[in-house]
């Protein structure tokens, strides 16, 4: 099995890699057309950006492609594994090549601060997974990880700011005390959705998966409504700060 998820999890990554591709193209598109003045390595540091943005969310979207398209639930639930070696079996291929893609976006420069971006990208793909069952379109899926990252974005900087009324000092977005918020924000929406994820799973049979998504969606969409209703109430605060 572990063959078999290290081999799906490199063919989600090369597909992600593909605008790389694009990128002598558009190079000579710049140099002979429209006269940007782009350098190569700029526009590579923008297609890479789009590899590191596109890899966590469809590397947790499609931990479980193959079961949904073949319906092989079965076959996986058969497997002389627990829920949680299956899960981990799953999961660690596509973190490490997530973490592998984090270390080298370093040499190229391609974010700020590594830390803070790199700490996102690993929520992104944990928001991804924790999400991977309630979406049966991967279109939508990028739709649905990306509301609710929205929403997480949005929670640390609202947290962020209230902190920021009482101590200015900390207002700095690469501080230790932001990344801080992050792990903070991370923690509070991820718990919740990483519960209801786990109760769904652990539970989980060859039944249709709709019939199986009521726990989850309990968990769930009560978590979204509080999170959004803490950034409203503390909206007009966040909208000054900005």
């Amino acid at each position: 099995m572990l063959k078999k998820e290290i081999s799906d999890s490199l063919k989600t990554l090369i597909l992600c890699l593909l605008p790389l591709l694009t990128v002598p193209l558009a190079y000579v598109f710049d140099r002979y057309v429209i006269h940007f003045g782009w350098t190569f390595s700029e526009i590579f540091k923008f297609g890479f950006l789009i590899t590191l943005s596109a890899y966590p969310i469809a590397a947790g979207l499609t931990i479980f492609q193959s079961e949904k398209k073949d319906r092989a639930f079965e076959y996986l639930f058969s497997l002389p594994l627990s829920r949680f070696q299956i899960l981990m079996y799953k999961f660690l291929p596509r973190l490490v090549l997530l973490l592998i893609l984090i270390i080298v976006s370093t040499l190229f420069s391609v974010y700020a601060n590594i830390w803070i971006n790199g700490f996102n990208l690993v929520v992104l793909f944990l928001i991804s997974t924790v999400l991977s069952i309630s979406f049966a379109s991967l279109a939508i899926g990028f739709i649905g990880v990306s509301a609710f990252f929205y929403v997480y974005y949005h929670f640390y900087r609202t947290i962020h700011t209230i902190f920021i009324g009482l101590k200015p000092e900390l207002m700095d977005p690469f501080s230790l005390a932001a990344l801080f918020y992050n792990l903070l924000s991370a923690v509070l929406l991820l718990t919740p959705l990483g519960i209801a994820f786990w109760i769904t799973f652990k539970k989980m049979d060859v039944k249709p998966l709709k019939l199986q998504m009521k726990s989850y969606y309990l968990i769930v969409l009560p978590t979204l409504i509080i999170f959004i209703a803490f950034i409203i109430i503390f909206f007009k605060m966040y909208l000054s700060s900005m």
